[in-house]
């Protein structure tokens, strides 16, 4: 297949990269910056650049935006694509995007639209920080819009061949609201814990603990300031709820309740294990 990539950042690049260096497939690499273009042509991390009359050639267009600019970019581009091409995203959040691709769908109803949120990434964004292997052992959230098995098939078989574990089905509004609560409340809290005045004095005094709870707060502001509006309704739900435990946990510690705050505690344990447990049983 031709494959066209919108956006060349840490998701872009990294899915070009993967595209050239374990399939047959041609990555057609498109950015808005000039040096990342000139950085990616002298890596080699795309067959070639994406010029405007390559639209007509694509088979699939990967659109590694932000959603709101990916849906202006899929308006703009559609039109220009041939009939039976498969348009698709890897945006953070699907129902804005779901919409949107339906709106266009309707204009264009030989286009196959399919939305995908590959669940990798790093803490670092942007060209220089991607890579080939990024998308290795990871699982892809699918929402399907109006592609017949043909054209899922193709999408499936695009990650599987660059390394992905597993493809899961989803609606939009159960990725929302699943993804507030592993991505977005883990980002959220990240930000809120790492603003506590003694974070500037850590050294020598942290260990696994901190360094895991505080890597997301590194983050491109921008992007989640996007994502987590567009996903208002399931983040602040997830936040009341992370309020209210913690509201438990210090009122055991103001009245000085330590059974209640153990049992707090065991049932934290017992939450993680079982946690464990049932995503191993769906991995089997």
């Amino acid at each position: 297949m031709k494959i066209g990539i919108i956006g060349m950042g840490l998701m872009g690049a990294s899915l070009s990269k993967a595209i050239v260096k374990f399939t047959s497939h041609e990555a057609y690499g498109f950015d808005t910056d000039a040096g990342v273009l000139k950085k990616a042509s002298a890596d080699g991390a795309y067959t070639r650049a994406l010029e405007e009359d390559d639209f007509g050639r694509l088979d699939m267009i990967i659109f590694a935006l932000r959603p709101k600019a990916a849906l202006v970019e899929m308006k703009r581009i559609c039109p220009k694509l041939k009939r039976g091409a498969i348009v698709t995203d890897i945006c953070g959040v699907k129902r804005i995007i779901e919409a949107g691709m339906r709106n266009i769908m309707k204009l264009y109803p030989d286009l196959y639209f399919i939305s995908a949120h590959p669940m990798a990434g790093k803490e670092y964004g942007g060209y220089d920080n991607s890579t080939p292997d990024l998308f290795e052992n990871a699982y892809v959230i699918t929402v399907n819009v109006n592609c017949d098995t043909a054209q899922y098939e193709a999408v499936r078989e695009l990650y599987t061949s660059i390394g992905a574990k597993g493809i899961e089905f989803s609606t939009a509004e159960r990725h929302d609201e699943i993804i507030a609560y592993t991505s977005q409340l883990a980002h959220a809290v990240s930000g809120c814990y790492v603003q506590n005045p003694l974070s500037s004095e850590h050294a020598g005094y942290s260990a696994g603990s901190f360094k895991d709870l505080t890597r997301v707060a590194r983050l491109d502001a921008d992007m989640w300031t996007e994502l987590f509006f567009e996903n208002a309704d399931n983040l602040t739900g997830c936040i009341d709820d992370i309020i209210s435990r913690l509201a438990e946990l210090r009122g055991y510690l103001t009245v000085g309740d330590e059974g209640s705050l153990r049992e707090f505690l065991v049932r934290s344990n017992r939450c993680k294990t079982d946690s464990e447990t049932a995503e191993k049983e769906w991995q089997q």
